[in-house]
């Protein structure tokens, strides 16, 4: 094989690829302009080789009968056509320049000089063609006075016809080095206008490409028309052969492992595995000729007797090696070319698997959005998702809160941000609840005439919309804007935006539950802080005492209860006692108790008269403490000579047991505390016997109900005090305390259960 028979076997290679990517684009979406521009590109810089190719074949078998050289020689020509439309190429990739829309005839002049290049190489292609014309139009006869003005005319058009003739390789040559600057620089500009990383990747190459494959086609075939440097048909065979396997190993570069001009994955890796496929059996065949050309001449005097060994070897090898080779070969292109997350259908897959570690709403719209502009290469995305607020409830069968407002964070220029906000009684939100597929926004506007509504969908910039939804629950909606590229969204694109709202509703989720882990954790936590905090509050024993024995219990109904009991030692052998039922429960119970005894410590220290400490703590609680934040409270004093004084606000009247049996009730009673400051309180007091007793409860006690919801009662409380009325306080509060569990039986606790007992010894 000599340098010619490899130059146009390298340039045939060559044209069909650049063809194959050329049908490659056009099939991927003709509706598309920048598809067809391409296209049309890549078919006219195929056409140059390819019919090199033929010449050059055409060169070395000589002339043919019937085949016209010369003609063929100028139909070559219109692969130039490739320098205008290259031109155009940059003028719509990557973004469409405006000059486009401001003069929309501009394709058509880009044209204008290679139709006339074409033109004159077809029908003057040389100075002996000029001067017939001069001759047919009779330019060296005289011509009557009145036509002399025409034979001025016609005679500097052929003047003019013989320059461009004589000098058109040169002139056009120019044309097309004034074309290929012209794409470089308007393409280069346009990619400094970029944001997106993976369409500045694919741009960077097409751009390397363009500018390496015509810069060696310039040096090889212009600049020696445009200069006197003249190179060797091997220099000019390498720099054409050069140029055209970097032009169309670029652009094939681009499209496989950049997903040029987004097209579909299967479709590159099918051209991929074709083009390898059809090497190896190209050199498969290659070889098995030429070992067949060796054979035959070495064995030309034994007439091929031994010629069928060849098939035979070929045969076997073929069967044995071919297949596994051609698997591993294409194993290697899959992890060569495909790895990685350039393309972005496996973006889109690697999201939505990655998504479901994110536990923040926040984390998951920026991460969503974010990976959506880059692979999809659109001008916007965003994740409408419901905001929680006060008003908002949900149970575990739905996805959002019900009553949820649906809102999203809006990037302007200036680095400003607003909020766009979607009621749910509105109509967006109803309507994208009841969509099944994307609806884009012409289409969705046609539904909503809600000003605010669509203001809001105006300032998103968005051109498709999906609904978000999980379990028949609209979750959120996710929005895309149109591509950077101005390109439509495939059905590969909606399908794959739909399985990825899918995993969005189900991330959403997996983030709702953890959040309520997370609140349920933080509650636990707490309740675990309030009850340590009431543990340190109460009494760790009762006070012992000569004249009264005394016994208490409190167990709260959650972790942390409202009642609280406490002993005060005040001198000359006094004991204060009080009991109280706070209103709320957690920390803020908590706090209130420590408050409440904290005051009525305080003002216990200070007099021995229960309805001061009462006024002062009443005013201390409500000085302190918001108005929904009250207690019962019952403060008494126990005295060495067997009394007691006491003052209740709004507690549960304490019983007193005689010796008899007989119970009373110590029905006087004020306002509760923390409700009014300044309110006035009253002591009373009464008198105390030997093996008598006092028992002070909380509702606890008298509303513990049973299964039917029965409740314990201050009946069934006195007959059990009657019944034990004689053990001691002790074994009174277990009494009743047993009493009490009897009754509920395995009915969960409703409120906190507190008593004191105190026997008068």
């Amino acid at each position: 094989m000599n340098l010619s028979h490899f130059t146009a076997l390298i340039y045939l290679i060559c044209g069909i690829i650049l063809f194959l990517l050329g049908l490659l684009i056009f099939r991927e979406d003709a509706r598309q302009r920048l598809n067809r521009v391409t296209a049309a590109m890549l078919f006219l810089v195929a056409l140059g080789p390819i019919l090199a190719a033929f010449g050059l074949l055409l060169e070395q078998v000589g002339p043919r009968p019937g085949v016209d050289v010369v003609l063929l020689n100028r139909l070559f020509l219109v692969w130039e056509f490739f320098f205008p439309q290259l031109v155009l190429f940059s003028l719509v990739f990557p973004t469409e320049h405006p000059v486009l829309h401001t003069h929309p005839n501009l394709p058509i002049g880009l044209y204008i000089p290679q139709a006339l290049n074409l033109g004159l190489a077809l029908l003057l292609p040389g100075a002996e063609q000029v001067q017939q014309l001069s001759q047919w139009l009779g330019l060296g006869r005289e011509w009557p006075l009145l036509l002399q003005p025409f034979k001025i005319l016609f005679s500097l058009l052929v003047t003019v016809l013989e320059v461009m003739v004589t000098y058109r390789e040169t002139y056009f040559a120019a044309i097309n080095l004034a074309y290929v600057l012209t794409a470089i620089i308007v393409m280069y500009l346009g990619s400094h206008r970029l944001t997106n990383p993976r369409l500045i990747t694919q741009v960077r190459w097409v751009l390397w490409g363009i500018r390496s494959s015509l810069g060696l086609y310039a040096i090889a075939f212009l600049l020696p028309k445009l200069s006197p440097l003249q190179l060797g048909r091997e220099v000019t065979y390498t720099l054409t052969i050069l140029s055209l396997l970097i032009g169309s190993g670029v652009i094939a570069w681009a499209i496989i492992r950049y997903q040029f001009l987004d097209v579909r994955f299967i479709i590159r890796r099918g051209f991929v595995f074709s083009v390898t496929s059809g090497l190896l059996i190209g050199i498969y065949m290659l070889g098995y000729t030429q070992a067949k050309s060796i054979v035959e001449i070495a064995l030309a005097d034994s007439a091929g007797a031994n010629l069928p060994l060849v098939e035979i070897f070929f045969l076997t090898f073929a069967v044995i090696v071919f297949q596994p080779l051609l698997s591993f070969l294409e194993d290697l292109v899959e992890r060569f070319f495909f790895k990685g997350g350039q393309n972005y259908q496996q973006v889109l897959r690697n999201l939505s698997h990655e998504i479901f570690g994110i536990v923040d709403p926040a984390q998951l719209r920026e991460k969503v959005t974010a990976t959506l502009q880059e692979a999809m290469m659109v001008e916007s995305a965003h994740l409408i998702l419901p905001k929680a607020h006060a008003g908002a409830t949900r149970n575990s069968n739905q996805a959002r809160p019900v009553n949820a407002v649906f809102s999203t964070t809006i990037q302007h220029a200036a680095n400003s941000e607003s909020e766009a906000r979607f009621e749910p009684n509105g109509q967006f939100i109803p309507l994208m609840a009841h969509m099944e597929a994307p609806i884009d926004e012409r289409a969705l506007l046609e539904k909503i005439n809600l000003p605010v509504e669509r203001q809001n969908l105006a300032e998103l910039r968005a051109r498709l919309f999906l609904p978000v939804s999980n379990r028949n629950e609209l979750v959120g909606v996710l929005t895309v804007g149109k591509k950077i590229t101005e390109r439509r969204f495939s059905y590969e694109d909606m399908t794959l935006l739909s399985l990825l709202s899918t995993q969005i509703a189900i991330a959403f989720e997996n983030i709702l539950l953890y959040q309520e882990r997370l609140t349920r954790q933080r509650l636990d936590e707490e309740l675990h802080l309030a009850r340590e905090i009431q543990r340190m509050l109460l009494p760790r024993q009762a006070p012992r005492s000569e004249r009264f024995e005394i016994a208490a219990i409190n167990l709260p109904s959650q972790e942390v209860g409202g009642d609280y009991y406490d002993f005060m030692i005040l001198p000359n052998g006094l004991i204060g006692v009080a009991i109280g039922d706070i209103a709320g429960k957690g920390i803020p119970g908590a706090l209130l108790m420590s408050n409440l005894q904290a005051a009525g410590r305080a003002a216990a220290i200070r007099s021995t008269r229960t309805d001061r400490v009462m006024e002062e703590l009443n005013n201390q609680i409500t000085r302190s403490t918001p108005a929904e934040k009250y207690a019962t409270f019952f403060y008494s004093i126990l005295w060495p000579d067997q009394k007691l004084t006491y003052t209740n606000a709004g507690h549960n009247y304490p019983l007193h047991c005689r010796i008899d049996g007989t119970l009373c009730e110590l029905r006087q009673s004020n306002l509760i505390v923390g409700v009014r400051e300044g309110i006035k309180y009253d002591e009373h007091t009464i008198a105390l016997q030997p093996g008598e007793a006092l028992i002070f409860y909380t509702d606890g006690v008298t509303e513990a109900a049973d299964k039917s919801l029965e409740e314990f009662g201050v009946e069934r409380l006195s007959e059990v005090i009657r019944s034990n009325s004689r053990l001691s306080a002790e074994g009174l509060r277990n009494a009743i305390y047993e009493a009490v569990l009897q009754f509920t039986g395995d009915t969960s606790q409703a409120d906190d259960l507190t008593l004191v007992v105190v026997k008068v010894k």
